[in-house]
């Protein structure tokens, strides 16, 4: 099986890891020419094993990959999508890990819907210093049809993920489980960025209460959107709020201390468009939001 991955943030480099060691995956990862330079000089670890990947550069010429993964930053998405052109045909399966929930629509311009399938990333706690990414727990990859049909793209990348041994998840209320993780981004990423605070303070009777206002703001955009967002799933994150390593930031937190620019658009920004074209009050993403915009002028590198 051919694998395509482009994005070595700390969550493509952890799951790029395991689909490596597997030998029945022949797995390219995609560079452009400055990265391809420090990569093939310096060495890159995850959980502290260097990794010997295969990298090619954007204009190579390659035979079509089975599966695309994109998991690049939502910055970054309209340069990814030219990148991995020349690995698409119209058999590829294209998995998209940026979070968020426009990023399918948004590759599907180009490629087509008939080649995506929706997905997510849940539960890893992945991150990245320099040329080493760590993780506790590499979590699972959430994915399916938006009709919740095991159809014969679902069908073979749950075979690649099992014998790459990654853990997934497909459920038939894949969609609904988008939203939801667009839920937990907006209300735990966006404010621990913000405080620069780590998951344990997230975890505690404050920072249960804050997500749980901006949580709300989601939970009326996603109602006129038909996706209902109930109490009983933000306990289900409080459940996997419990599994994660305390000191661990979130991807969000780790973009600030890096002097990078966030994902604010793809949060906030998308629920206070949404809000305004549903009529739907968002104040508190209206703050959080231009208050990340002044944040990354003050640490942008």
């Amino acid at each position: 099986m051919k694998v395509t991955l482009i994005g070595l943030g700390a969550i493509g480099a952890s799951y790029a890891a395991l689909l490596d060691a597997y030998p029945g995956i022949e797995l390219n990862i995609i560079l452009d020419d400055e990265r391809l330079k420090r990569y093939q000089t310096t060495p890159f670890k995850v959980n502290g094993q260097i990794q010997h990947f295969t990298y090619c550069r954007v204009s190579d010429k390659v035979s079509p990959a089975d599966l695309v993964i994109i998991a690049v930053k939502y910055n970054d998405l309209t340069n990814a999508i030219e990148a991995v052109k020349n690995h698409v045909d119209d058999k590829t399966i294209i998995m998209s890990l940026l979070n968020g929930i426009d990023s399918e629509e948004i590759i599907g311009a180009t490629f087509g819907m008939e080649n995506m399938v929706y997905s997510m990333c849940l539960g890893i706690d992945a991150q990245r210093e320099g040329m080493n990414v760590n993780y506790g727990s590499v979590g699972k990859i959430v994915f399916g049809e938006k009709s919740g049909e095991m159809t014969d793209k679902i069908k073979t990348i749950s075979n690649i993920f099992t014998k790459a041994k990654i853990p997934f998840e497909c459920p038939k209320d894949m969609y609904k489980k988008l939203w939801w993780k667009f839920m937990i981004n907006v209300c735990s990423n966006q404010p621990t960025a913000i405080l620069g605070a780590n998951y344990h303070f997230l975890n505690t009777v404050n920072g249960h209460d804050m997500m749980h206002l901006i949580m709300e703001e989601v939970q009326q955009v996603a109602l006129k959107k038909g996706v209902e967002l109930s109490e009983e799933d933000f306990e289900a994150w409080l459940s996997i709020l419990n599994t994660m390593v305390p000191e661990s930031k979130t991807s969000m937190h780790q973009d600030i201390d890096a002097g990078r620019v966030t994902e604010v658009d793809m949060l906030a920004g998308v629920v206070r468009k949404l809000g305004k074209e549903y009529g739907v009050p968002t104040p508190y993403n209206d703050l959080m939001y231009h208050m990340l915009k002044v944040k990354e002028q003050i640490h942008l590198k």
